[in-house]
This record gives structure tokens, C-alpha cells and sequence, in this order.
């Protein structure tokens, strides 16, 4: 059960809309269920190669793809709040669920 009823909407550094997360956990990351939008299919291949090397213990593999994650520019902004844009770091996409942290 979500414990907002407030979703992070998901963008890419151009403004593209790529996905919503509806919170189950805001403290000390955000962590919920993601929707991706149809923007986020440019993006799934790189998400699915850190669930890949997560999942199979290869990390410095995963450190890699994280680190290129970061640099992607990836920032959300709250549902009521459009107009302020939040940077994430950490961004992890995997089995419907998202992650990250606010910079």
C-alpha cells in the first residue's frame, strides 16, 4: 500500500516522461512501484543490463552501469508539485519496482 497518495513522475534530461512511481518508501530513498511510459523502452536496455549483472553478483559490472545510469540525467518532479524538478542518483528500475535517491 502506497504510504502517498502523491507519484514522482520520471524524467530524462530532455523532459521526456518515462515513467511514475508511486512511493512505499520515502526515507532514505525513494522506493515504489514503476509505471514506464512508452519513452522508457529507449532507456530498458540499460536498466536491464544493471538488474542483469545485480542479479548475477557482477559488480563492478553493475558499478559501471550504475555509474552510466547516473550520468544519464534522470530527475523527477512530485505530481503537485510540477514545477520542481529533483535530481536522482542511483536510479535502479527493476521487476516493476524503482529506486533512487534525491540529490
Amino acid at each position: 500500500m502506497p504510504i502517498t497518495t502523491h507519484t514522482f513522475i520520471l524524467m530524462d534530461k530532455n523532459g521526456a516522461i518515462i515513467g511514475r512511481i508511486v512511493p512505499v518508501q520515502l526515507t532514505p530513498r525513494v522506493q515504489g512501484e514503476f509505471i514506464p511510459t512508452v519513452e522508457f523502452s529507449k532507456y530498458e536496455p540499460v536498466f536491464s543490463k544493471l538488474e542483469h549483472a545485480a542479479n548475477n553478483m557482477l559488480f563492478t559490472h553493475a558499478d559501471e552501469m550504475q555509474t552510466e545510469i547516473d550520468r544519464m540525467g534522470f530527475y523527477v518532479t512530485k505530481d503537485d508539485q510540477p514545477a520542481a524538478k529533483f535530481k536522482v542518483k542511483g536510479l535502479q528500475v527493476m521487476e516493476g519496482e524503482a529506486i533512487f535517491e534525491l540529490q
